[in-house]
C-alpha cells in the first residue's frame, strides 16, 4: 500500500517518476531563511516602521555635529547682518539690480558667486575688526553647508578648483586671505601649552590626585584621560561612557586596560569616514608602580555603574564600610570644560604666561610620545589626529 506524502497542493507518492517532479511548482522547492511560519497577527516586525520624508530630513540634520550646526548658524547670521547693511547702499541696487536677499538660497549660482565675492571682502567682526583668513573660510564653508544640507543644493561647490561657476568668488577669497596674512592678521594662533612633569608631580604631592577620596580619584581619571588617551578638550569627555573601558588579563597574568573610542571630531562615521576606525588603546599594568593607572582605573570603574556617563559627581562622605562614593548625577559640562584649569589652581601651580586648557593634556600626550621617538603613525593612532597636527605640536 503506497503512502501519500503532501507537498504543497501536490500529492507525492513514495515512488515518483521524473515527470512527476517536473510538475512540482518551483516555489515549493525553495528553502526559506529558517524563519518560523507563524500567523500574520503574531509575527514580530523585522523592519522599521515607515518613515516620512520629514523624518528622513530630520535624521539627516541630526547627524550633523552640534559644533558644525553652530558654525552654520554663525555664518548665516553674519551673512544676514551684512545684507541688511549692504542694502542701505545705492551701489547694491546699481551693481546687482536688486536688494540682496537675507537667505542665500534665493540667489542663483551666478548671483551667489557675485555676492559671495563681495561678502567675503567686506564682512567684518562686530567690533569692525577684520576676520582672520581661516575665519573667512569657515564663513564660506558654513554658508555652503547650509545650501547643500538644508536647501539640497548639492551643485554649490565654492571651493572646487575645477569649477568655473564660483571662480570669481575663489579669486576674491584668495586675494583677501593674502592681504590679511601680509598685514599679520591671523598669524599668531593661540595654542594650548603642554603640562610639565613638575606640574604632574605637584598635583600628586598636593593631594589633588588622591586614590582615597572620590574627588581625588575623579581628578586622576580626568587628567590621564587627557594625557594617556589623548582626549580632546571637551567632546570626548562629555560623551564618555563607562562601557568604553574594559579590564582584562593577558596570558601571563598582567592586567590590561582597554579603551574604545566613539564618534568625535576626527571620527564622524558615515560614508566619508567608513574606513576610519575609532580610537583603540590598550594600557598594560605595572604592579611595581604604586601609581599604576590600570589599578586606579579598575578601582574607579568598580565604584560607578558599568554603563552610562563615566564622570559622576564625587560625594564628600564615605560609606559605612569606609569606601568612597559617587553620585548617580553626572558631572556637568561646564565643570568638565574648565577642569584642567581647576586642577592647576587647586594644586597652587601658576599659569602666568601659559595657556593651560583641557587640550593641554592632548598636547602633552603627543609631546611625550615624540620625545620617546615614537613614529608619527603610532602617535596619530593614540591622539586621534588625522592631519599633521602632531608634527606641529612636536615642532612647538
Amino acid at each position: 500500500m503506497n503512502q501519500l506524502v503532501g507537498i504543497g497542493t501536490f500529492e507525492l507518492k513514495e515512488e515518483v517518476s521524473e515527470n512527476d517532479l517536473m510538475l512540482l511548482p518551483t516555489q515549493d522547492l525553495v528553502k526559506y531563511e529558517n524563519e518560523p511560519v507563524v500567523c500574520e497577527a503574531a509575527a514580530p516586525r523585522r523592519f522599521s516602521v515607515p518613515l516620512s520624508d520629514s523624518d528622513l530630513q530630520e535624521r539627516i540634520l541630526k547627524a550633523i555635529p552640534k559644533k558644525t550646526r553652530n558654525n552654520n548658524k554663525w555664518a548665516l547670521g553674519v551673512w544676514v547682518a551684512w545684507t541688511l547693511e549692504r542694502n542701505l547702499y545705492q551701489e547694491t541696487i546699481t551693481d546687482g539690480g536688486n536688494a540682496i536677499p537675507s537667505d542665500p538660497n534665493l540667489l542663483s549660482n551666478e548671483l551667489l558667486n557675485y555676492w559671495m565675492a563681495h561678502f567675503i571682502q567686506e564682512c567684518r567682526r562686530v567690533d569692525t575688526s577684520p576676520y582672520p583668513p581661516n575665519s573667512l573660510v569657515q564663513l564660506a564653508s558654513g554658508i555652503q553647508r547650509y545650501l547643500r544640507t538644508d536647501c539640497n543644493r548639492n551643485d554649490v561647490s565654492l571651493f572646487e578648483k575645477d569649477s568655473s561657476t564660483f571662480a570669481f568668488f575663489r579669486k576674491c577669497l584668495d586675494s583677501r586671505m593674502k592681504e590679511l596674512t601680509n598685514n599679520g592678521i591671523g598669524t599668531n594662533v593661540k595654542r594650548a601649552d603642554p603640562i610639565l612633569t613638575t606640574d604632574e608631580e605637584a598635583m600628586w604631592d598636593s593631594g589633588v590626585f588622591n586614590c582615597n577620596t572620590s574627588n581625588g580619584l575623579t581628578n586622576i581619571v580626568f587628567f590621564y584621560n587627557c594625557k594617556l588617551f589623548g582626549f580632546r578638550a571637551l567632546d570626548e569627555h562629555k560623551q564618555l561612557d563607562a562601557s568604553q573601558f574594559r579590564i582584562s588579563v593577558d596570558t601571563i597574568g598582567n592586567k590590561l586596560l582597554h579603551y574604545t573610542g566613539r564618534l568625535c571630531k576626527n571620527v564622524q562615521g558615515g560614508l566619508n569616514n567608513r574606513n576610519v576606525d575609532v580610537k583603540r588603546i590598550t594600557q598594560k599594568s605595572d604592579p611595581t608602580n604604586p601609581r599604576c593607572l590600570v589599578t586606579i582605573y579598575e578601582k574607579y570603574l568598580s565604584l560607578i555603574p558599568r554603563e552610562g556617563r563615566f564622570y559622576r559627581k564625587p560625594l564628600p562622605h564615605k560609606a559605612n564600610d569606609g569606601s568612597i562614593r559617587f553620585s548617580v548625577q553626572p558631572i556637568g559640562i561646564n565643570t568638565l570644560s574648565s577642569k584642567m584649569k581647576e586642577l592647576f589652581k587647586a594644586a597652587g601651580i601658576s599659569t602666568t604666561d601659559r595657556n593651560i586648557t583641557n587640550h593641554s593634556g592632548k598636547v602633552t600626550c603627543c609631546t611625550t610620545l615624540f620625545q620617546c621617538r615614537i613614529s608619527d603613525s603610532t602617535v596619530k593612532s593614540r591622539s586621534g589626529h588625522r592631519s599633521t597636527a602632531p608634527t606641529h605640536i612636536n615642532a612647538r
